[in-house]
């Protein structure tokens, strides 16, 4: 196992440590009590985590990450599950209105692959005219 640049080596702990990176709740909800004594409750988003923020945390770069699931199969499969975790708070958060419905859309796009469906076309059939005529007998 070669180290890159920055002299970090793949090791399987990787695997469970990206998890755990990305296996946070999506949101918290705080009670805050207002001047009147009132209690409010207030939701605030997770940071959504991403592999550029893993990557920095481990010393490496996103595209080193890639490298890893590439080579090595057990890193592929929890990248794998990472984004299932990272899909899984930028869909509650968004459903919940705690981001935006255009960084939503942007996000999913880029971050999981996801895209919009379109009806498909279907294949034009050829036109058939049959033509026929009719002689009145007189």
């Amino acid at each position: 196992m070669a180290e890159n640049k920055n002299g970090v080596r793949y090791r399987t702990q990787f695997c469970e440590d990206l998890i755990q990176f990305f296996n946070i709740s999506p949101f918290t909800v705080t009670e805050v009590v207002k001047k009147d004594g009132n209690i409010s409750l207030v939701e605030t988003p997770a940071q959504l985590p991403t592999f550029a923020a893993f990557a920095h945390k481990i010393g490496v770069s996103a595209f080193v990450l890639k490298t890893w699931e590439a080579e090595h199969d057990d890193f592929k499969l929890a990248a794998d599950k990472a984004r299932d975790l990272q899909g899984n708070i930028l869909l509650q958060n968004s459903l919940r209105g705690n981001y935006s419905a255009s960084f939503a859309v942007f996000a999913a796009k880029n971050l999981l692959g996801w895209s919009d469906v379109k009806e498909k076309e279907l294949p034009a059939a050829p036109l058939k005219i049959c033509w026929e005529e009719k002689h009145e007998e007189v």
